[in-house]
């Protein structure tokens, strides 16, 4: 059986994030105003902190998915908050609604092409848009309802290391 590869950008409207630095954010405790900060890092799903809201730019709503262009190349994950980002992360906007199953489907599909760059040397900034993936009609279908009991655990296991914090 062969699989029908598009370049991701056919699947996501693709933009590059706020690229905020993150020692001119103010951080705050996680709560209803706090926004996540989201960076280049493989772990936490990218969470650095939270910060507070800055006036002038509204965050990136809840449910997106964010790709490390560099530093852990590729690392992609969906953001349960909103969200602002550091330097070099492109953010993916579905095209058509997409369930959490899939959106987390393309995220491995999306770091299963790291072997294409190198943490000091190529970098995704210019060909993240033409990553080869899986048609959307292309997803398998074992792949729906598997992560509700799944994701309800990590984001209760992520809300728990940063209160301990």
């Amino acid at each position: 059986m062969s699989i029908d590869l598009v370049p991701l950008n056919s699947i996501f409207d693709i933009s590059r994030g706020n690229k905020f630095d993150f020692n001119k954010m103010v951080q705050s405790s996680m709560g209803e105003h706090s926004i996540a900060f989201i960076s280049r890092s493989g772990e936490r799903n990218g969470l650095t902190a939270f910060v507070e809201k800055v006036a002038s730019t509204e965050p990136y709503e809840s449910g997106l998915i964010t790709v490390a262009l560099g530093g852990s190349t590729l690392s992609s994950f969906v953001q349960p908050w909103p969200f602002y980002t550091a330097q070099n992360i492109d953010v993916l906007h579905p095209r058509l609604p997409m369930s959490l199953d899939i959106k987390l489907y393309y995220c491995l599909c999306i770091e299963a092409n790291r072997f294409r760059y190198s943490t000091y040397g190529r970098e995704a900034n210019r060909t993240l848009h033409t990553i080869p993936v899986p048609a959307l009609d292309q997803t398998p279908s074992w792949i729906n309802g598997v992560s509700k009991t799944a994701i309800d655990d990590f984001c209760n296991r992520l809300k728990q290391l940063v209160e301990t914090e």
